[in-house]
């Protein structure tokens, strides 16, 4: 039996726990021991716990930085990260090595961690970089922009001089280590292996060959069974943060569109579920059963996580609402094939009703999505599990 450590370090929601789940669950049946380490420990238990599966809390950089610009690319996202401070970024690097001391792990799964990626250099464990596309940059020198679709000036300086001044303090702390230095801030996500659990057509760094695709992995069996409105209008599930920006604009515009919504807002205040809800309004409590909830649904509202891979695996189109990059550089991507559309950050909420009437009216978005579908037939996520087990144990060292 081998101790096989999943590491989580930035990121939000249950995306990664739910992939954590699936992995770790499969990994168990052949004989194997998996611990997650989390960086949201307060969302372990409803997932993690309760179907037996170890988890700790990962060491995180808490500090909160301030006159930073918008990231232009993944190195300055972490600049707010730790990666400006050598000092903290080596603790930080000395928290995750004793974790894996203490678990004798002999396989690290990483899920955007890139913290974790400098910590297991030099330890000579066998490292496996897991994850949707964002989750698993490219080793290119700087790394590429996020905004694809438009340019900003004086972009290369920037880029170079964010290179130069990362670079730099990760290579402080390899010498501290006493492993070689880094050559460029790609250089942290090399491994053994590099996994993209997405699809070529939705990589928000556009389709590339320094890794292996074998498709989304998402928790979709696990949940409550659907309870939707009454009524014979279509069907469309939203999961939506409550503190959303266009919350409660997205809510008035479902209540004037002939469909029934079911909506997963977790948090929301049960002042806000009595406020909304309504003829054609009803709320989940609690994550459902996306297997049994999806087929039933005309359409899919979400941010543009690990919902949009659900939705077009089946068929469906998605109005996306991305709040942060990695979500707006999906939504783009699913625009481009004709399956969705999207508000964008600077978006209008008086257009939601619009796009809402859009994607139910038109049958263009319903067919590009049912194309996509076709095309991606049999990557299911058992299938895409048993995938990366495989790949797991390739190579995991003889015991």
């Amino acid at each position: 039996m081998a101790v096989i450590a999943l590491n989580w370090e930035l990121g939000a929601d249950f995306g990664h726990i739910g992939r954590f789940l699936s992995v770790a669950q499969a990994l168990r049946a052949r004989g194997h021991r998996p611990v997650c380490i989390v960086k949201d420990i307060s969302r372990a238990e409803s997932l993690l716990g309760n179907a037996g599966i170890e988890y700790l809390q990962a060491p995180l950089w808490l500090p909160k930085s301030h006159g930073l610009p918008p990231d232009l690319n993944f190195t300055e996202t972490l600049m707010r990260f730790g990666f400006l401070q050598p000092e903290g970024l080596m603790a930080m690097v000395r928290g995750w090595r004793h974790l894996w001391r203490m678990l004798d792990a002999k396989l690290l799964i990483m899920d955007l961690a890139p913290t974790a990626c400098l910590a297991a250099r030099g330890l000579g464990i066998p490292r496996m970089l897991v994850g949707n596309s964002y989750g698993v940059p490219p080793t290119t020198s700087p790394l590429p922009t996020f905004r694809w679709w438009q340019k900003t000036p004086g972009e290369s300086t920037r880029l170079a001089e964010t290179e130069r001044r990362v670079l730099g303090n990760i290579n402080a702390c390899a010498l501290r280590l006493d492993i070689p230095s880094l050559t460029s801030v790609g250089d942290l996500f090399v491994g053994e292996r590099r996994v993209y659990c997405a699809f070529p057509e939705l990589d928000v760094y556009g389709q590339r060959n320094d890794g292996e695709y074998i498709g989304p992995i998402n928790n979709v069996d696990t949940g409550a069974p659907p309870s939707w409105p009454p009524g014979s209008q279509p069907r469309v599930f939203a999961y939506i943060k409550p503190h959303y920006k266009h919350f409660d604009a997205l809510l008035d515009a479902m209540r004037q569109t002939e469909a029934r919504f079911l909506i997963f807002a977790p948090g929301i205040a049960q002042a806000s579920v009595r406020k909304h809800g309504g003829r054609n309004i009803a709320f989940s409590p609690v994550p459902l059963r996306m297997n049994e909830v999806v087929p039933d649904s005309a359409l899919l509202i979400c941010h543009a996580g690990g919902t949009t891979d659900i939705a077009l695996r089946c068929g469906k189109p998605v109005l996306q609402l991305p709040m942060q990059m990695e979500q707006m550089m999906t939504s783009q991507r699913t625009v481009a094939l004709g399956a969705g559309l999207h508000l964008p950050f600077e978006g209008n909420p008086g257009e939601l009703r619009r796009l809402l009437e859009r994607l139910l009216g038109d049958p263009a978005y319903g067919a590009a999505a049912m194309v996509f579908a076709e095309r991606h037939r049999g990557r299911e996520n058992d299938r895409n599990v048993e995938t990366l087990l495989a790949m797991c144990e390739e190579i995991l060292p003889p015991s």
